[in-house]
C-alpha cells in the first residue's frame, strides 16, 4: 500500500515537472556550430534555469560545461545552445544535459536529458569544398581566355601583313608600265626629228 503510494506519487511529480524533449538518444548533438535544447512545461514549473552539459564518464569530461547561463523557460520551449568558447568536447556518448536552478546553483536539478551522443559535423568541410572547386574553376577560365586572345592576335597580324604585301606590288607594276611609254615616245620622236633634217638637207 506504502509503496503504491510512493510510486503515485513519483509519477504525479514527473507529469508536472519540466522533462528535456532534445537531446535525446535519437537526437543528438555534433561538435559544430550551435544546437539545440527543447522542453516541455506547466505553468507551476520553474521559470527560468541553466543549461549545464554533463557527462558521468570525466575521462570524456572532466568538469560540467554551463553552456546558457540564463533561459527564460516562459518565453519559448526551445533554446539555441551556442558553442563553448573552448568548442564542444570529445566526440562520444553518455552526454546528458542538466536544467540547474542557476550557474552557481547546479546541484537543483529541475530537468535531465536522456544519454546522447555527440558526432562529428560535416558543415567546415562542406564550405572548403566548395570554395576550393570555385576557385578551380576560375583558374581554368582565365587560361582559356588567354589562350584564345592569343590565336586572334596572331591570326590578325597575318592577315594585316599579306593586304599590304598585295597592296605594295600593285601600286608597283603601274608605274613601271608608265616608265616604258615614256621611253617608247621619246625615241619615236627622235626618229621623227632625224628624218626631217634629212629631208631638209637633200
Amino acid at each position: 500500500m506504502f509503496s503504491s503510494t510512493l510510486v503515485c506519487l513519483s509519477l504525479l511529480s514527473s507529469a508536472f515537472a519540466i522533462q528535456v524533449t532534445r537531446p535525446s538518444l535519437t537526437q543528438g548533438w555534433t561538435n559544430k556550430g550551435a544546437q539545440t535544447v527543447s522542453w516541455d512545461r506547466v505553468s507551476t514549473d520553474a521559470t527560468n534555469f541553466s543549461v549545464v552539459l554533463t557527462n558521468l564518464d570525466r575521462k570524456i569530461l572532466a568538469t560540467d560545461v554551463v553552456l546558457v547561463a540564463l533561459v527564460d523557460a516562459q518565453s519559448a520551449s526551445t533554446v539555441s545552445v551556442p558553442e563553448p568558447s573552448g568548442g564542444w568536447p570529445t566526440i562520444g556518448g553518455s552526454y546528458r544535459v542538466n536544467l540547474v536552478k542557476s550557474s552557481t546553483e547546479q546541484t537543483t536539478i529541475y530537468a535531465q536529458s536522456s544519454e546522447f551522443n555527440i558526432t562529428a559535423g560535416t558543415g567546415t568541410t562542406s564550405g572548403t569544398t566548395s570554395g576550393t572547386v570555385s576557385t578551380a574553376g576560375a583558374a581554368s577560365t582565365g587560361t582559356a581566355a588567354g589562350t584564345s586572345g592569343s590565336k586572334t592576335g596572331s591570326t590578325t597580324g597575318s592577315t594585316t601583313d599579306s593586304s599590304n604585301s598585295t597592296t605594295s606590288d600593285s601600286q608597283t607594276a603601274p608605274n613601271m608600265g608608265n616608265g616604258a611609254s615614256t621611253t617608247t615616245l621619246a625615241a619615236g620622236l627622235f626618229t621623227g626629228v632625224v628624218a626631217l633634217l634629212g629631208a631638209s638637207l637633200l
